[in-house]
């Protein structure tokens, strides 16, 4: 799943209720790299959702709902990322995402739980376990997350 190690492909994008062609992949060199990630999104959790049995419907709900998305973010603009999250939740996958933080507006309103590592005297790391709305209680508030 790494990006040097992506491969060429191309794909149709078609409307759902007329099934009438909206756009055609064919060379992902003229395509940006957030646009890049968004087709690769699409056809990733395509397959996982192919191969799981997921549905919109959450049919087969014993099927494999985990994926981990490491930094995805950090090259990307938000409506791309969003648009990864809300695929994400159409398909009714757990997501454990690493970001930084301050691209935690993103995936806010996806997440329900938060484990924050903070860098300590540039020495050792702490880790805070919280719900996300604890975190966002801390930041209305502008409460500091500070070291125990």
């Amino acid at each position: 799943m790494d990006v040097r190690n992506w491969f060429e492909f191309w794909a149709d994008e078609k409307y759902r209720n007329t099934n009438e062609l909206k756009k055609t992949y064919r060379q992902m060199g003229q395509l940006s790299g957030g646009e890049k990630a968004q087709l690769t999104y699409t056809i990733l959790c395509s397959a996982i959702a192919y191969q799981f049995g997921i549905t919109r419907e959450g049919k087969n709900s014993r099927s494999l709902r985990f994926i981990a998305v490491d930094e995805s973010f950090s090259n990307q603009d938000e409506d791309k990322a969003t648009y990864l999250m809300e695929l994400c939740k159409q398909l009714h996958l757990q997501l454990l995402v690493v970001t930084p933080s301050d691209k935690i507006q993103i995936v806010q309103d996806y997440i329900a739980h938060i484990h924050l590592v903070q860098r300590v005297n540039n020495r050792h790391s702490v880790m805070y376990n919280m719900t996300i709305k604890e975190l966002q209680h801390k930041i209305k508030n502008k409460e500091e997350i500070a070291v125990m």
